[in-house]
């Protein structure tokens, strides 16, 4: 006597399949959520690997040389283009707070709105993972900045200023990265679509961030 057959049509083989699926994801689903962010993660370090630039070979420039114009009249240099001097960094850390504001313009919540409504529409996440790299690249640059203020002047009030900066691209960063590993995560079995997490104002940019 032959096997006896479980299913009538394809259609109740693909539900029966289905079903084992969201059985064997649920019994998975922490690995499986770890090995997708490890990928993530992953992907973001190679691509701002392609964007360090190259070491350059070849013979050293000359250092250069203070100018009469770059010494004050007791012999030492402006304390604006001093890196021993506090203002230096704090220039520096404006300087990054305005790079922040052209990268995001016209604000924070629309730049990453933005980046949401194209993922929708193409499905293509490498924007928002460019936009991560960036930002982290912000975040370096200014906690180099912080660090020597707060050698130079303690926890002063350009050190403050440093902070509120640091704040901003901090919330930035935190927003960019939960939208991209919601990318990631979105066609799980189970798991809310894209919109209905919008909807749902589910999305960590829609709170963190301002307009």
């Amino acid at each position: 006597m032959g096997r006896r057959r479980l299913y009538h049509t394809t259609e109740e083989a693909r539900l029966a399949a289905n079903a084992k699926s969201r059985k064997s994801y649920h019994k998975n689903k922490s690995t499986i959520r770890m090995r997708r962010q490890e990928d993530y993660q992953s992907r973001k370090e190679e691509r701002l690997s392609q964007m360090r630039p190259r070491p350059q070979f070849g013979p050293k420039p000359p250092a250069a040389t203070a100018t009469q114009s770059d010494v004050t009249d007791t012999g030492l240099l402006a304390e604006r283009d001093n890196p021993d001097h506090v203002w230096y960094w704090t220039r520096r850390i404006e300087k990054v707070n305005k790079r922040f504001i052209q990268q995001v313009a016209p604000s924070p919540l629309a730049f990453v709105e933005k980046l949401y409504l194209d993922y929708l529409a193409s499905g293509d996440n490498e924007p928002i993972l460019a936009a991560t790299i960036s930002n982290e690249k912000l975040q370096k640059g200014l906690a180099a900045c912080m660090h020597k203020v707060l050698q130079l002047a303690g926890c002063s009030d350009e050190y403050h200023r440093g902070q509120e900066v640091s704040n901003k691209i901090t919330a930035m960063g935190r927003a960019l990265e939960d939208l991209g590993l919601h990318t990631t995560f979105s066609k799980e079995e189970g798991m809310p679509d894209f919109k209905t997490l919008h909807d749902r104002k589910e999305f960590l940019f829609q709170t963190l961030l301002t307009s």
